[in-house]
């Protein structure tokens, strides 16, 4: 299998949690400066790509019991064991859309008001798994893997995910739907409704990334720091288990307090996506990006957030709910950065309450 390079990694580490166009003042920075960052290759510059046929591996065992947080997976669905991933339910209409030169996958589920959900970076739309047959309940969901994510396949091109997002509603003949993302999801539908507001019904952004904000937190740069190294002695293990520490345990908690089974599913994620986001280098931001722009927002918007995760996705939140005119926060408690993964009732209770309101 192909490894990305060190650079690569770098950049994808930082996409976990950090929309497209988020500058950082970083370990990285300081390490180059000092002469140790990774070197350029040949390979960095034209990586080959992934081949179709790669396989998605189900994301952990079953939740058979209450998770380690007391939030009963009664109200979800369950999780298969460990083997190829299931094709989903035949209720579920999925295809792909021809976006540029790209091959975006999609599934859709239920009827309704269109209820968007669009994963963070290096995961994928499975992220989604407690919310996806819930919201369809009430809801027309559509969830589908970013470009460089999951089952989506494209050709190295410039591109900008907003106006993916833009060109897969057209193809579904959606006309308006509420947006909701988490991290470099909740980026992705911040910059979509700032260029395509006539589209957005309500926004949701969860623990999102901002483009334009320029990151500081310590953590994510001690982590930074600890994926170099582990890249530069060709751990590949480690690298991923350094993002598990930043954004699924976050910078309070030891490994061991959070729910082995969700740390599961993010590292099942995290082992592909961080092969497949290398090109996410090509992804183009919003411009002017949203950090100075959040107040041309006039969409209901609920910010959601955990209150274990990184200060830097606080800082943001707390910016959401003082620009944008109306805007609500809502703070999970016990949780990080993957906060519908580790409390799927209390999310879902959260954002359907917000929803049936709009």
């Amino acid at each position: 299998m192909y490894k990305p390079s060190a650079t690569m990694m770098i950049t994808m580490f930082m996409l976990f949690a950090f929309a497209s166009g988020w500058g950082m003042n970083s370990a990285y920075a300081d390490d180059k400066e000092k002469g140790n960052a990774p070197k350029t290759t040949v390979a960095d510059r034209a990586p080959a790509a992934p081949s179709d046929s790669t396989e998605e591996v189900d994301a952990g065992p079953a939740l058979a019991t209450s998770g380690r947080n007391g939030d009963s997976p009664a109200s979800s669905p369950t999780h298969s064991g460990n083997r190829a991933e299931e094709s989903p339910p035949a209720s579920v209409q999925t295809g792909y859309a021809m976006i540029g030169g790209a091959k975006l996958y999609y599934e859709v589920l239920g009827e309704g008001p269109p209820l968007v959900l669009i994963h963070g970076g290096m995961v994928d739309r499975r992220m989604w798994d407690d919310q996806f047959e819930v919201f369809a309940r009430h809801y027309r969901v559509i969830r589908y893997d970013v470009r460089q994510h999951g089952k989506t396949r494209s050709r190295p091109e410039a591109y900008a995910n907003h106006e993916d997002l833009y060109a897969l509603l057209k193809h579904l003949n959606i006309d308006k739907a509420f947006i909701m993302g988490l991290s470099m999801g909740g980026g992705i539908a911040i910059d979509f409704t700032l260029a395509h507001p006539e589209m957005v019904r309500a926004l949701i952004p969860v623990a999102p990334g901002l483009s334009g904000y320029q990151a500081t937190s310590e953590g994510v740069k001690e982590d930074t720091a600890g994926l170099m190294a582990a890249l530069r002695e060709g751990d590949f293990d480690r690298a991923v288990e350094f993002a598990l520490r930043a954004w699924t345990d976050g910078p309070r908690r030891t490994p061991a307090e959070v729910d082995p089974v969700v740390r599961e599913r993010v590292r099942v994620m995290l082992a592909k996506g961080m092969v497949r986001a290398q090109y996410q280098r090509q992804a183009q931001p919003l411009e002017p990006p949203a950090i100075g722009r959040l107040s041309e927002i006039r969409v209901p918007t609920l910010a959601i957030v955990g209150d274990l995760d990184m200060p830097d996705i606080l800082v943001i939140v707390d910016s959401l709910v003082r620009e944008i005119a109306g805007a609500k926060k809502v703070v999970i408690p016990g949780v990080a950065h993957m906060v519908n993964m580790e409390k799927p009732a209390e999310f879902n209770r959260i954002v359907l309450e917000f929803l049936a309101d709009r």
